[in-house]
Order: C-alpha cells, then sequence, then structure tokens
C-alpha cells in the first residue's frame, strides 16, 4: 500500500461521526505524529474530493470548523462485512440493546444499519439471511407486557454501573403507596424474564437487596464511589437462589410425578444428581437436592395433581395449605 493511500486510510478513520467533528488542523497534527507530514490545505481537498464519494460532511457553521460522518452512514469497513457477521449484529440489535449502555448502542447502530441492509439484499430462501425468517426468542410462560422503564432512569443506572458510583433514586418498595428517596450502591444488573434487577446495597446497610428498574422514578448518579460489600460476586449470588427469591436453605426434594412431568425432567433436571424411579402404579419417585424457593414452589404447584410432595415435610404442608385455601375459593364462588 503506497504512503498516500496509507495516509488517506488514516484520515478517514479519524474523522467522528456526527455531531461529533474533527478540524483540518486536529487531522493534521494527528497524522504528523504517525509520521506523515501534510499541509491543512492537502487534507481539505483530500475531504472535499471523498465526500463526493464517502457520506461526508463539513461543518462551516461555527468555529472551530469540523469534517464529521453523516449521523446515518453506514460503516466503512475492509474486509467488508459478511451475512454470517451481518446476522450476530442482527440479533445483537434484536436481544442485547436493552441491557447495552445506551452510548455503546449508539456507537453500534452504524454496525446494525449495515447488517440490517445487506441482509434485506441478500435473496433466497437459504443462508445465513433465512435465519431472520426461522428463528425466534420465546419468554417462558404467559406472554406477560414487559413493565416501562424510564430512559432517562435507566441511563443514569447504566451510568453509575460504568463508572462505580452510587446512586440517588426516587424508589416505590412493593406495596408502597408513593416514591422515597434511596442512596443505593448498584452492584450488578440482571434481566430476568423481562424484568430488570438491581443487587444493591442501600443508605449504610450491608445487607445487599434487589430493586428493580422500573419502579424507579427518579435516579442520578453521584461523584460518590460505590461502597461493594467485600467478597461481593454477581454470578456468586445468583448461583445463591436470590434471583429465584429464597425462602429456606437447600432442602432434599422427594415426590412423585407423573409420567409426563417424568419425561419433562429427564430433559430438563432439577439437578444433574437427580434420580426418577418408576413406580408399579406408572408414576415416577423423584429425589433431587434442590434450592428452597419462590419459583421452585409455584413451579410445583403448576403441575398440580402431576405431582405430590412427599418430603420435606414443612414444604408438603406449605403446599396442601396453598391447594386447600384454593379449593375453598373454588367452592365459595
Amino acid at each position: 500500500m503506497s504512503d498516500t493511500v496509507m495516509r488517506q486510510w488514516m484520515m478517514l478513520r479519524m474523522v467522528p461521526r456526527a455531531p461529533s467533528k474533527i478540524s483540518t488542523k486536529e487531522i493534521m497534527n494527528n497524522l504528523a505524529a504517525e509520521g506523515f507530514a501534510i499541509s491543512q490545505r492537502s487534507i481539505q481537498r483530500d475531504l472535499e474530493k471523498f465526500s463526493s464519494i464517502f457520506p461526508l460532511e463539513s461543518d462551516d457553521r461555527s468555529k472551530p470548523y469540523g469534517w464529521s460522518w453523516s449521523k446515518d452512514a453506514g460503516t466503512l469497513d475492509i474486509p467488508g462485512m459478511d451475512s454470517h457477521t451481518a446476522l450476530a449484529f442482527y440479533l445483537a440489535e434484536q436481544h442485547l440493546s436493552p441491557i447495552l449502555p445506551r452510548e455503546t448502542v449508539n456507537k453500534l447502530k452504524p454496525h446494525f444499519m449495515t447488517a440490517t441492509s445487506m441482509l434485506n439484499e441478500i435473496s433466497g430462501s437459504a443462508g445465513a439471511h433465512s435465519w431472520t425468517n426461522k428463528v425466534r426468542v420465546l419468554p417462558q410462560g404467559p406472554d406477560l407486557a414487559t413493565p416501562e422503564v424510564d430512559a432517562i432512569v435507566q441511563e443514569q443506572v447504566y451510568t453509575a454501573l460504568l463508572l462505580n458510583r452510587k446512586l440517588e433514586v426516587q424508589y416505590k418498595k412493593h406495596g408502597a403507596k408513593a416514591h422515597k428517596p434511596y442512596t443505593i450502591n448498584p452492584l450488578g444488573l440482571v434481566l430476568k424474564n423481562g424484568v430488570f434487577y438491581i443487587p444493591c446495597t442501600v443508605f449504610d446497610y450491608d445487607d445487599i437487596r434487589l430493586l428493580t428498574l422500573h419502579r424507579m422514578k427518579e435516579a442520578k448518579a453521584t461523584e460518590q464511589m460505590v461502597d461493594k460489600p467485600e467478597g461481593f460476586d454477581l454470578d456468586a449470588y445468583i448461583q445463591s437462589g436470590e434471583l429465584q427469591f429464597k425462602i429456606g436453605d437447600d432442602i432434599s426434594l422427594k415426590a412423585v410425578v407423573s409420567k409426563d412431568v417424568a419425561f419433562h425432567l429427564r430433559e430438563r433436571k432439577l439437578n444433574p444428581k437427580q434420580t426418577l424411579e418408576e413406580q408399579a402404579d406408572g408414576t415416577f419417585l423423584l429425589q433431587a437436592e434442590v434450592k428452597d424457593t419462590w419459583e421452585l414452589r409455584f413451579w410445583l404447584r403448576g403441575h398440580g395433581e402431576d405431582i405430590e410432595v412427599l418430603e420435606p415435610k414443612q414444604l408438603r404442608d406449605d403446599l396442601y395449605q396453598s391447594a386447600k385455601a384454593q379449593i375453598e375459593k373454588y367452592e365459595r364462588s
């Protein structure tokens, strides 16, 4: 590659996307730092020439004057984006955008646009393009509406997480009538079933709590650094069962399950060491070490007569009382 082509290529890469801009003097100084000696006038001529080919814009409305790529310009990649890379960006836009910082999403938008454009131009029913028409990701359970999250609140929360800063928030607890001010130390962000959970500590307390993003009315990242509990690890916290809404310690579950439930549990086990032993009447005896959580009990109740819990006795009694209360409601109506 000739020095001229190399210089021009580097020059184009220095130009930011609108609304940011760079002056010809800044480009000249940057090129000089890379060993290329060239005048501002030559840079201006090159940019004017390239603006007839590429979506480059010159802003001379106010000083300092500068150049930028058009806000909607696609990415200039060599080698170009292939169909498989385009598919990856397409899926990332669909499923990762909600959990990425807004600034990151804005930086990726040109790649998203390029990917969509490329996939739209590809015809035929085979290849990477066809994946967009053949694959979907669906939530588990009923199609519940996703809680609305204030965009400004979300941006402030993401900023605090990125910079390890405390947050001042107006938060409405479950069952409360009004929002109240809290100072929190955000320790992570978890998206589960369409709800954003923020493990954090509140004020000067050490116990970790779970707040939800959609219950925040206002949020502001402060200049104070987060006080992180010693030894806190987000993965370990999730593994502990807190995000399944832990009720008690781990339990040894023993239950009689139907043939259909047994089939399901062979494919998606409660525990890698679970056992399923067929009984004389065609049912199966399930034994597994599990976490005692609200989600486990919801799952057990959801299967109704297809699961009978034998042990532990406390869990059996709780499910019995729940079923009894439900029957009484139906009998009264």
